[in-house]
C-alpha cells in the first residue's frame, strides 16, 4: 500500500489508465450511480442540516462557513467511493489531491488569508448579523458574514463586501452591541438668555422626546462662548433602533420649546457699528 504522502508516478497513473480500460459496464454504471446518488444525497442532507441549523442557537453567520465546509467534505467521500468502485486507490488518489491543494494554496495565499480571517472574525465574535457597525470609514448594517467577505448595508442603501482579511487585522466599532447609543445635539442660544433659562428650555424639549432612556441620565452642559451666541450640548441614550428618531425629534422639540419659553435660538450674524 501507498503511503499517504507519496505522489503517484507515471508509473502509477498508467497502472490507473489500464484500470479503467479494463473496467466492464455493469462496474461502471455502478461507480455512476454511487456517485449520482451520494451527491443528491449530500444535498438532501444539508439542505435538512441547514433546516435544522435555524432552529438551534447557532449564530446565523456559522450557517453558511459549516455547510459549505461540510459539503465539500461529504462531496469528496463520494467521489472517493466512486473511484474505489472501479479499482481505483483511495490512497493515491487523496495524495494527488494533497499536491494539487498545496499548489493551489500557494498561488491562492490571499484567498486562503480571507478564509482563515473568516473563522477568526466567527471566534472572536466582534458582530452579529444584523448589527450596526461602522469599519474603515464604512457605517451600515451587517447583512452576512461569508467565508470570504462580510456583507454589509450601509445606512445609505450601499452593499459593500469587505474582506475578512481587513476585518480580522482592523479596527471595528459595533453600534449595537452594547444595547444603547448617546445621541448628541448642539444647539446656540442668545447672550440675552440666561443659561438656567436656556437649560429649561432644552430639558422640556428632552422630557417630550420619545424612546430616551432614563439612565443613564440627559446631560446638559454650556459647551462654548461663541461670537454671538453661547453654545450648548444635550446628550441623552436610548436604544440603537431609536437612534436617528430620538435625534430627530428632539432637534425638532428645541425649536419648540424655545419659542415656549422665550430662548432666542441665533445664527451667525455680525455687528456694523457706524462711527
Amino acid at each position: 500500500m501507498e503511503a499517504l504522502t507519496s505522489v503517484p508516478n507515471e508509473e502509477t497513473i498508467q497502472s490507473y489508465t489500464e484500470i479503467l480500460k479494463s473496467v466492464e459496464w455493469q462496474t461502471g454504471l455502478k461507480a455512476v450511480a454511487i456517485l449520482l446518488i451520494g451527491l443528491a444525497g449530500v444535498k438532501l442532507f444539508l439542505r435538512y442540516l441547514r433546516r435544522l441549523l435555524k432552529k438551534t442557537n447557532v449564530p446565523a453567520a456559522v450557517h453558511s462557513i459549516l455547510l459549505t465546509l461540510l459539503r465539500v467534505v461529504l462531496d469528496l467521500v463520494v467521489v472517493l467511493a466512486a473511484l474505489s468502485a472501479i479499482g481505483i486507490p483511495a490512497t493515491s488518489f487523496i495524495a494527488l489531491l494533497s499536491l494539487a491543494g498545496l499548489a493551489i494554496s500557494l498561488a491562492l495565499q490571499g484567498i486562503l488569508g480571507n478564509l482563515a480571517s473568516g473563522l477568526i472574525v466567527l471566534g472572536s465574535h466582534p458582530f452579529d448579523v444584523g448589527d450596526a457597525v461602522e469599519h474603515d470609514g464604512i457605517a451600515g448594517s451587517v447583512r452576512e458574514i461569508r467565508m470570504m467577505h462580510t456583507v454589509v448595508e450601509t445606512f445609505d442603501g450601499k452593499v459593500v463586501y469587505i474582506p475578512n482579511s481587513s476585518i480580522s487585522g482592523g479596527r471595528v466599532i459595533n453600534m449595537t452591541q452594547a444595547g444603547k447609543r448617546r445621541v448628541d445635539v448642539k444647539v446656540s442660544a442668545s447672550y440675552n438668555n440666561s443659561p438656567d433659562q436656556v437649560r429649561k428650555a432644552i430639558g422640556e424639549a428632552a422630557s417630550r422626546t420619545e424612546w430616551i432612556l432614563e439612565e443613564p441620565a440627559p446631560l446638559i452642559f454650556l459647551d462654548s462662548y461663541g461670537d454671538s451666541a453661547i453654545n450648548y450640548e444635550i446628550r441623552v441614550w436610548t436604544t440603537p433602533a431609536h437612534f436617528l428618531d430620538v435625534k430627530n425629534r428632539l432637534t425638532e422639540l428645541l425649536y419648540t420649546t424655545f419659542a415656549e419659553n422665550k430662548v432666542e435660538m441665533t445664527y451667525p450674524h455680525i455687528n456694523v457699528h457706524q462711527m
